[in-house]
């Protein structure tokens, strides 16, 4: 158990909470509260762009990169980076986020549907966090290493469900 992860992630749901702020989960800490195997690394979430300027308060002192437009790693979308406690955060604007096709470079829109968010446990918590099946339709596209592991695990784990 990572309890850096956990205490990073209280402290988000409190400030998302208290400004009544939609987010979900997405990424390596979405595979794990889906059942993945991987440690997590990082917390990546998405919250609506039009709630940004309510976190920055509550954010700016752990900001480690200030919120802009970043194209890497196979990525293009509007976010800023924290670290908490030694726990990095990535929080992304749901608008006009693109990932990029591991097979042939092309471009994708990736849709964060926060109406389709579940409610999972982790580590006590409850946490909004994209579905499975959003998570491996991303994650294919992408097509890393990382991205690969979560697709086997999540697939046998939905599979058996």
């Amino acid at each position: 158990m990572n309890t850096r992860v956990t205490r990073a992630l209280v402290w988000l749901k409190q400030i998302f909470s208290s400004e009544q702020i939609e987010y979900q989960i997405v990424g390596g800490l979405a595979a794990t509260v889906h059942g993945g195997s991987r440690e997590v690394a990082d917390i990546d979430l998405y919250i609506c762009k039009s709630d940004v300027n309510k976190i920055l308060p509550h954010v700016a002192q752990y900001i480690s990169k200030p919120l802009a437009r970043y194209t890497e790693y196979g990525w293009d979308l509007e976010y800023l980076q924290l670290v908490y406690e030694n726990q990095k955060i990535e929080i992304g604007l749901s608008e006009y986020t693109r990932i990029q096709s591991h097979e042939d470079g092309t471009w994708h829109l990736l849709d964060i549907h926060f109406a389709e968010s579940v409610i999972k446990p982790y580590q006590g918590l409850e946490l909004s966090v994209i579905p499975i099946h959003r998570l491996v339709q991303y994650k294919r596209i992408l097509g890393r290493e990382v991205d690969l592991i979560d697709i086997e695990e999540l697939t046998s784990l939905s599979d058996s469900l």
